[in-house]
């Protein structure tokens, strides 16, 4: 048995990552948070709005903002298919903030049908997220 995995992340606008050495992966998962080390038993999942990070073959930890997607554990590959990813670094905070407001303003609308609902809950799931992790400080 390996002692890393080979991480690839991957959305409709870029591959991220191809076949990193990664020491564990940690994904938003339909099922919760899950923590993938090396080893994992084969596993096929969606992924969930929210926060995503890897620990690179030397240690260092990456986060960030993942949305709807899937992923795959298949020996010691880790293949995600995400809608959209975002690093920390990327994030634009009042990008983020201004679509917080606007998603909390349609909420606010009486005329939304259950769809709209969802559609802006969603947005202001991910706002919210990305502004967190944007502001979260760097202690691993």
């Amino acid at each position: 048995m390996s002692d890393e995995l080979k991480l690839t992340i991957l959305s409709p606008e870029r591959k991220l990552l191809e076949e990193c050495p990664v020491q564990e992966v940690l994904l938003p998962t339909s099922e919760g948070q899950i923590q993938i080390l090396p080893g994992h038993a084969a596993i096929v999942g969606t992924i969930e709005t929210g926060v995503f990070g890897y620990r690179d073959a030397a240690g260092h930890v990456s986060t960030g903002v993942v949305t709807t997607g899937f992923f795959e554990v298949s020996g010691e590959r880790v293949t995600v298919t995400a809608e959209t990813l975002e690093l920390k670094g990327e994030i634009d905070v009042e990008r983020a903030k201004r679509a917080q407001k606007a998603a909390e303003e349609a909420l606010r609308s009486a005329d939304l049908d259950s769809a709209k609902f969802r559609k802006y809950q969603l947005k202001l799931q991910r706002s919210l997220i990305r502004q967190q992790i944007a502001g979260r400080e760097h202690h691993e």
